[in-house]
């Protein structure tokens, strides 16, 4: 049985996964010390292995240390260089992506085909493309949707911090409304106009597969995206365990 964690600016996302389903994935703020207690509450027997995705290096060797102790395992970091033969990276900078953005679209590739349009709805929006020869081209990156909510409070005298709730109407009937439908159907207004011109580039036949804490509440106002999956991520790291590691333990 594998761990999986992605560790996110905003959330570390860990579960057990066997067989390629995801187990009962938790949620922590990343900074959140109960991390230590979910890793604590297994038993060493059952884990086989553990890969971890990580955008925020300064935490990595804490979480590398608590898995030795705990589980007597090194556990395998995601880096562009392990897609070496499996997933083309057309970047001039490969150490520059994130490792979360590439095992999104190893997972898309490997669940639902190619090209493919993979949107993750973070602490930013990304955009990641894949071309029909299944290779890494790149994407787009935009403030995440509670970035934008906060800077909207935080940054003005009278605007409120609003719940992420989409109003019924678009038209705003007083200022909570107003910013919930500019915030969200805003939203849906980016991923529309973005998935079409990644399609100019990608073809019209490219998946587009959202993933993220609002990818259900943004799919469900527009038919652009065709597929929405929390578990992306996580489902990724347990193929990369299958094909890269897991026969080498």
């Amino acid at each position: 049985m594998l761990l999986a964690i992605d560790i996110g600016n905003t959330n570390i996302v860990a579960a057990l996964c066997e067989n390629g389903n995801v187990k009962d994935s938790v949620r922590f703020e990343t900074t959140d010390k109960r991390v230590l207690t979910f890793l604590s509450s297994f038993k060493k027997a059952f884990i086989e292995g553990v890969v971890i995705s990580s955008v925020v290096p300064k935490i990595d060797k804490k979480i590398a240390s608590m898995v030795v102790k705990l589980y007597g395992i090194k556990p395998f970091f995601v880096s562009a260089g392990i897609f070496d033969g499996i997933m083309g990276i057309g970047l001039e900078d490969k150490k520059e992506v994130g490792s979360d953005r590439l095992v999104n679209a190893y997972a898309a590739i490997r669940l639902y085909g190619k090209p493919a349009i993979i949107i993750d709805f973070g602490t930013a929006t990304t955009f990641c493309a894949v071309d029909r020869k299944g290779r890494y081209l790149g994407g787009a990156i935009a403030p995440g949707i509670s970035i934008s909510r906060d800077a909207l409070h935080e940054k003005t005298a009278k605007l409120p911090l609003v719940e992420l709730k989409i109003p019924s109407v678009v038209i705003g009937r007083d200022t909570v409304s107003a910013m919930q439908s500019g915030i969200l159907y805003g939203y849906v207004g980016i991923v529309e106009g973005m998935v079409k011109r990644f399609k100019r580039v990608l073809g019209k036949d490219a998946r587009v597969v959202a993933t993220g804490g609002l990818a259900g509440k943004i799919s469900s106002k527009t038919d652009i995206i065709m597929t929405v999956d929390p578990d992306l991520t996580l489902k990724g790291l347990y193929m990369l365990w299958e094909q890269i590691w897991k026969t080498d333990r």
